[in-house]
């Protein structure tokens, strides 16, 4: 990216209030213009326990690689975290096999085919909220490299910015939905529910036992406060 590219992504940026509008914006402006082959976007917070969100996948992203973000470690989860988050910088690294001592992400990411990864990740101190950015096979020439580093280092505190406000908002709607007491998967198993799938018909969609699924069906009317998933479909649907 020139100088002139930068800006104009950082304008669009700033425009950004919805998810649909994120996912135009990272096409339009980051991608096409950094060369990667993926890229991955999400928000959460550090304390007082990890979590993080997907916020934008692009179509290229291998779905295998999102369920990383299911893995409690967070080490296993977030490729490059730790390392952005000391740096205070984005990081980029070659995934060349090295004799067996690399991390669970690295061969995932090398079995899809990727051969680089660069992240860049910002950190709120007071409250802990971080947005991270993965992106796969960005343009490697040592100058196009030291370019994409200052131009995201430039870029992600805004990113920020621009995460927090769309999570406050998104929470603010949520406060009327009795499903916002859910978790993601929580909510995707409901959806499924409401579709009239049985557990065993959700374990297959899902690629999961159906035990795990009783599971979240448990926890779902626990959460919801009703006795079976005809009463909880009635109550997220008021």
């Amino acid at each position: 990216m020139n100088d002139v590219t930068v800006l104009s992504a950082i304008e669009h940026l700033t425009q950004v209030g919805t998810r649909q509008q994120l996912a135009e914006w990272a096409d339009a402006h980051l991608i096409d213009n950094s060369g990667a082959s993926s890229v991955l976007i999400g928000y959460g917070r550090m304390q007082p326990e990890f979590s993080m969100t997907p916020y934008f996948v692009s179509s290229s992203f291998p779905g295998a690689l999102i369920k990383t973000f299911d893995i409690q470690d967070r080490y296993l989860t977030m490729p490059l975290l730790q390392e952005s988050r000391a740096a205070r910088s984005p990081v980029m690294q070659d995934l060349c096999p090295d004799g067996g001592g690399e991390a669970l992400w690295q061969a995932m990411f090398r079995q899809k085919g990727f051969s680089r990864v660069a992240v860049a990740a910002n950190t709120e101190m007071r409250d802990g909220s971080t947005t991270y950015l993965c992106m796969t096979d960005p343009k490697a020439e040592a100058q196009e490299g030291e370019a994409l580093r200052r131009n995201l280092s430039i870029m992600t505190p805004i990113l920020h910015s621009v995460l927090s406000r769309l999570a406050f908002e998104e929470s603010q709607r949520d406060k009327d939905d009795p499903a916002a007491v859910l978790t993601p998967r929580e909510r995707e198993i409901l959806d499924w529910i409401r579709m009239g799938k049985t557990n065993s018909e959700i374990s297959c969609i899902l690629g999961v036992a159906v035990s795990t699924i009783k599971n979240h069906v448990q926890r779902i009317l626990i959460k919801l406060q009703v006795n079976n998933r005809t009463q909880a479909i009635a109550k997220c649907l008021h």
